[in-house]
């Protein structure tokens, strides 16, 4: 009996072997060099995008910049007089051959001879030439220089110029309205100005002051 099984075993092991051949085994590739990575796709780039006004507006026209008004900082008390001009020949015929000499030759009178020295009336001392009020009498005083001193003139009728004459260098003041010379400024006066205008006699005339005629205190 056991022959018998082994027998049937052997013989269908034998038909299996020779019924057909063995399917191969799928190859396997033989490895290859490595595929480059596929370049990554570019973005296409973007252009600004510009914006076209299809109604366009003029623009409004820059405002033009205004300058900056300062105030003066100090503002005159009395307007300047209107100038008067005379012909040498007009000047002579209303002026004393003293009074020429000074207000239109720049002549300067002897020390202590003038009639305004030594006078302190109450008024007001105006240009001899054309009435310009000139220094108030509260402002006169006894400097001892020989000529009618002032430490302040009336506000703008006086003008002041460089003068070189006469081998020095002093400061002349004249009318501010007829351009008469007067005399020179030095800096020697009292307070409050430390001015002195010193003024000839004959380049001035006096207006006393209303309902005051005595004489004051120097």
């Amino acid at each position: 009996m056991k022959n018998a099984v082994f027998t049937v075993a052997l013989a269908v092991a034998l038909a299996g072997c020779g019924s057909g051949e063995h399917s191969p085994a799928p190859a396997t590739p033989e490895p290859g060099p490595p595929r480059a990575a596929a370049p990554a796709k570019a973005e296409p780039s973007r252009q600004p995008v510009h914006h076209v006004n299809i109604n366009p507006q003029p623009e409004p026209a820059a405002k033009a910049v205004q300058p900056i008004q300062h105030e003066p900082i100090m503002k005159p008390t009395k307007v300047a007089p209107a100038k008067i001009v005379k012909t040498e020949a007009e000047w002579r015929a209303t002026l004393t051959p003293e009074e020429y000499r000074i207000l239109r030759q720049k002549g300067t009178e002897r020390a202590f001879t003038g009639k305004f020295d030594h006078h302190f009336k109450d008024g007001t001392y105006v240009c001899k030439a054309c009435g310009t009020p000139l220094f108030l009498s509260e402002t006169k005083y006894n400097s001892g220089c020989g000529w009618p001193a002032f430490y302040k003139s009336i506000d703008n009728t006086v003008d002041v110029t460089r003068d070189a004459s006469l081998g020095m260098v002093r400061i002349e003041i004249t009318c501010k309205k007829c351009n008469g010379h007067l005399g020179h400024i030095f800096d020697d006066g009292p307070n409050p100005t430390g001015l002195r205008y010193c003024v000839n006699s004959a380049s001035m005339d006096f207006v006393p002051a209303e309902g005051k005629t005595a004489a004051r205190k120097k």
